[in-house]
């Protein structure tokens, strides 16, 4: 009966556990952008996301590299920057606890990746100069 219960219980710890990034930490981040610009238009992967000063939730990123931000706002040069993408920590977890099922869900669905540690910064140049 007890070698019953713990197998149950590796089991259920098993399947918790698949998906580990997905679950905890889902298909969204929550960024900032803060620019010079008060009202700049912050595009990431070219789809706009809003305005600076800018809080809210992103769609994570699809992939681990070619992730770029944009601040466009008129009568300032639109700046293009290159965003550092990291991979969740609780994914390494996951591959530990899920294997491979779990690791897979979190890679299928974007869920391993974070767009840096989600803070930036980012000045406009006036057009022109």
């Amino acid at each position: 009966m007890m070698k019953k219960t713990l197998l149950s219980l590796a089991v259920a710890s098993s399947l918790l556990a698949a998906g580990c990034s997905t679950i905890m930490s889902g298909k969204e981040q929550q960024i900032s952008v803060n620019s010079n610009v008060k009202g700049a238009t912050v595009l990431i992967n070219g789809a706009e996301v809003g305005k600076t000063p800018f809080v809210g939730k992103i769609k994570k990123p699809e992939g681990g590299s070619g992730n770029t931000m944009t601040l466009r706002a008129d009568g300032y040069q639109e700046k293009t920057i290159a965003v550092e993408t990291n991979i969740e920590p609780t994914f390494f977890v996951n591959i530990l606890s899920g294997g491979p099922f779990g690791s897979t869900t979190d890679y299928a669905s974007g869920s391993m990746y974070k767009l840096g540690e989600g803070n930036f910064n980012i000045d406009l140049e006036k057009a022109g100069k």
